[in-house]
This record gives C-alpha cells, sequence and structure tokens, in this order.
C-alpha cells in the first residue's frame, strides 16, 4: 500500500488500526519557491520526513500596488488570469508528474484576504476594510476571481485537493 491508497483508505474507513497518516509543513528558502528546484525540494522534504501526501507550498504573493492610500484605492486590483500563476502551476505540474502515482498532491491555498493583503502595506486592508468595507469589496472580489484561475489551473493539471 502506497501513501495515496493509504489517504484513500483513511477516508472510507479501511485503514488498518494501527496507522496514523501524518504531514509537516514549512516554508522552504527562496531558491526552492520556482522551477525545478521547487519541485525537487517538496519531493525531498517529501520522502525525507515520509508523510502521508504531498502538499505544495504557495510561494506566489499578489504584487504590491502603489497609491493604494485609501478604502477606494482597492479597485485597483486586478483580476490575474492564469498567466499570472505560470510559476507556481509550473511546480504543481512537476509535482502531479513526478508524485501523483504514490501521493495524494494538495495545494496550499491562500484565502482571498490574505492575497490582496499582499497589494498594500501591512495592516492596511484590515484598517479599509473597518474604516469602508463596501470600498474595498472589489478588491476582495478580484482576489477571489483570481484564485480561482489558480484553482482551475491546478484542477486541470491534476491535484487532489486544497489545504486552506
Amino acid at each position: 500500500m502506497n501513501k495515496r491508497e493509504a489517504m484513500f483508505r483513511v477516508l472510507d474507513g479501511t485503514l488498518p488500526e494501527g496507522y496514523t497518516p501524518a504531514a509537516f509543513f514549512l516554508h522552504f528558502d527562496p531558491e526552492y519557491h520556482r522551477g525545478k528546484p521547487a519541485v525537487d525540494k517538496h519531493l525531498e522534504y517529501f520522502r525525507y520526513t515520509d508523510m502521508d501526501f504531498v502538499k505544495i507550498q504557495y510561494e506566489h504573493k499578489f504584487p504590491v500596488i502603489e497609491g493604494i492610500k485609501r478604502p477606494e484605492d482597492w479597485a485597483k486590483l486586478p483580476v490575474y488570469d492564469r498567466n499570472f500563476f505560470a510559476a507556481p502551476l509550473e511546480v504543481v505540474k512537476g509535482l502531479v508528474e513526478s508524485a501523483k502515482a504514490e501521493a495524494l498532491i494538495i495545494v496550499t491555498l491562500y484565502s482571498p484576504f490574505m492575497c490582496a493583503g499582499h497589494a498594500s502595506a501591512d495592516g492596511l486592508l484590515t484598517e479599509h476594510l473597518r474604516q469602508d468595507p463596501e470600498a474595498v469589496k472589489p478588491a476582495l472580489e478580484a482576489a477571489t476571481a483570481s484564485l480561482l484561475n489558480f484553482v482551475r489551473g491546478c484542477i486541470d493539471l491534476g491535484v487532489d485537493g486544497f489545504y486552506t
């Protein structure tokens, strides 16, 4: 029984007693955030820890948008298409191709709030939400639409699920 089979047996309640699936997460150094180095580091960590599934770290922040000073400035946050997510999708593709036969592939998915927050100074999103939630709402809608583009890309590549 490989890790993939074990996790499906957990889900259907047929995993033998005495086996407790486990996973451990951490963020890798920046040189392992993109491309083959990211794929290789995820696989190394998965195999070294003997985890029960591959959890892909999300290391792709929304860019800072200059000029967000007031709640209404959040309307500047665009909807990012799949091209924006090319680098993390490349990592997803590499890990699906390398490890899906032996383990579930789970992608970390940050919230729209967290992603939108990357577009400004620390705490500004929360402050502006308190001041005028309706003015900030378009940014959260744009972040949600952007993340859905990423999610669809991940699904198309064959991931098994998401860790939120």
